[in-house]
């Protein structure tokens, strides 16, 4: 037999090898003859669901608040219990008020003196008016009189601002908490001195947060949110109503929050470093067990079914030209369908365009064929 170069050889040149050796032709047709792959097909069906999502999603107080002092003075009473659920209104901080007391006493007796100058002058400028008007005065000691008055009125305002200065001054030496909440504990004790523009006290006097209600940000991937924005306004301009949802809570340790909320609002910019963007909702929180910071899974559920279309998640493929379905058509034919998915539901997808109800869509056996080729089935069983 001769040698032949292993390297040289090519399907060609191993087809007229095997014809060489006799080989029947027969198994050669047989092998050409491959029989119909198998898949498993289910059919889609429009049902009615209850569409539902869970996003993580993290506690933020809905108002929160640095507690500073707006005078220097020494902290003379301290009545913050670290923790402690405030009223709005209740006695924080108590500054030592002697200081301010006096200043208001002096602003106050300032005041007094321009309003008796007020007088003078007022009974100098009738004076000099009913003197101009006999012609036994000269014009300019009553315009002289008229400014002089002018500038004591002027001195009354001065007087009064200061007062309520040092009226507002001493009030400050009082911290009260400006809404209700919890709060923490106190960076400042009494004897300390403490100054609204002091650097070498950053800290502030307390810090408060309110509890009820309290916002949870749910944080969805960008493309989640221009999916929903393009279909909400297709809806809006359909004139469709917009399925209503019921929004729950799961704590950390997977119970269910017995308080309901609702959607508030879409976050002011997405989170580029994480690639996402915060859908904002509002929950009561009466007892204060929500806390700030708290991470906790956001559920929503839709109040009304609707009807859709479905297929098993695992059918739907994508590439390049978007979500697709393999389908088998009358003839047994693979049948490629470019369609647009919606919402999940459980293992399933929702179809809103591109797929027929009672099409036969193909479950398994999706990586075996190919578009256009004939196909066995069988039911697909869950």
């Amino acid at each position: 037999m001769p040698f032949i170069d292993r390297r040289s050889l090519c399907p060609f040149v191993l087809a007229a090898s095997i014809f060489s050796v006799g080989l029947p032709a027969s198994l050669l047709l047989a092998q050409e003859a491959q029989p119909a792959p198998t898949v498993l097909v289910q059919t889609a069906t429009q049902r009615e669901i209850h569409p539902e999502f869970a996003h993580p999603g993290v506690i933020e107080a809905e108002n929160k608040a640095t507690i500073r002092p707006l005078v220097t003075a020494q902290i003379i009473g301290n009545h913050v219990v670290p923790g402690a659920i405030v009223e709005k209104g209740e006695l924080l901080f108590e500054l030592d008020d002697r200081d301010f007391r006096s200043n208001l006493l002096e602003a106050e007796a300032a005041l007094a003196v321009a309003r008796a100058q007020v007088g003078e002058r007022q009974l100098e400028f009738e004076r000099k008016q009913t003197l101009v008007s006999r012609e036994t005065a000269a014009q300019s000691e009553l315009d002289l009189a008229t400014a002089q008055l002018d500038a004591a009125k002027a001195q009354v305002q001065a007087a009064q601002a200061a007062v309520e200065r040092a009226g507002k001054a001493l009030e400050d030496t009082k911290i009260y908490a400006p809404f209700e909440g919890r709060i923490s504990a106190a960076n400042y004790g009494v004897g300390d001195v403490v100054s609204p523009n002091n650097p070498i006290q950053p800290e502030p006097l307390a810090e408060i947060v309110a509890l009820d209600p309290i916002y949870v940000l749910g944080y969805l991937s960008q493309q989640v949110y221009d999916l929903f924005i393009q279909r909400r306004d297709r809806m809006q301009a359909a004139g469709t109503a917009i399925p209503k949802l019921e929004l729950t809570l799961e704590l950390p340790s997977g119970q269910i929050y017995p308080g309901k909320g609702r959607f508030v609002s879409w976050d002011f910019q997405a989170a580029a470093t994480r690639g996402s963007i915060a859908a904002r909702a509002e929950f009561p929180n009466p007892d204060g067990v929500l806390l700030p910071g708290m991470n906790v899974t956001l559920r929503g559920n839709a109040v009304e079914a609707i009807n859709a279309v479905t297929v098993p998640q695992r059918a739907v493929g994508q590439d390049q030209q978007g979500h697709y379905v393999l389908t088998v058509g009358d003839e047994g034919k693979v049948i490629r369908n470019n369609i647009e998915v919606g919402i999940r539901d459980g293992a399933d997808w929702t179809v809103i365009s591109g797929l027929e109800d009672g099409a036969n869509v193909i479950v398994e056996g999706l990586q075996k064929v190919r578009e256009g080729q004939e196909v066995e089935t069988q039911p697909f069983k869950q």
